[in-house]
C-alpha cells in the first residue's frame, strides 16, 4: 500500500509540473510584442508591415480598434502592437498607433 501511495503521489507531481509548463509556454507564445515599421499596402482586414529590420510582416487587423487605421496609407510609419500567431506566418494586431519617422 505504501508503494502505491508513493507512485500516486509522484504522478500526480508530475502532472501538477507538466500543466505548469504548459501553462507558462502558453503564455509566451500569447506575449504581446511591438513591431515598428512602414505601411506597405492596407485593405479590409490585411496590411503588410515593412519593418525597420528590413523584413515584411503581414499584419491581420481583425484584432485592432478599427477606428485606429482606417486613415493609414503606404508610406505611413506605425507601431503595431500584436502577437505572432503559432504558425508564425503574420501577425494578430491588437492595437496600432503613429510612429515618429
Amino acid at each position: 500500500m505504501r508503494h502505491l501511495l508513493k507512485a500516486l503521489a509522484k504522478g500526480f507531481r508530475t502532472v501538477a509540473v507538466v500543466l505548469a509548463f504548459t501553462a507558462m509556454t502558453g503564455a509566451i507564445a500569447q506575449a504581446q510584442e511591438s513591431f515598428t515599421g512602414t505601411v506597405q499596402w492596407i485593405n479590409g482586414e490585411n496590411m503588410a508591415l515593412a519593418l525597420d529590420s528590413g523584413a515584411s510582416v503581414p499584419i491581420d487587423l481583425t484584432g485592432a480598434d478599427q477606428s485606429s487605421y482606417p486613415a493609414l496609407g503606404p508610406g505611413d510609419r506605425v507601431i503595431v502592437t500584436g502577437t505572432l500567431l503559432p504558425e508564425r506566418d503574420r501577425v494578430m494586431a491588437t492595437s496600432i498607433s503613429p510612429a515618429s519617422n
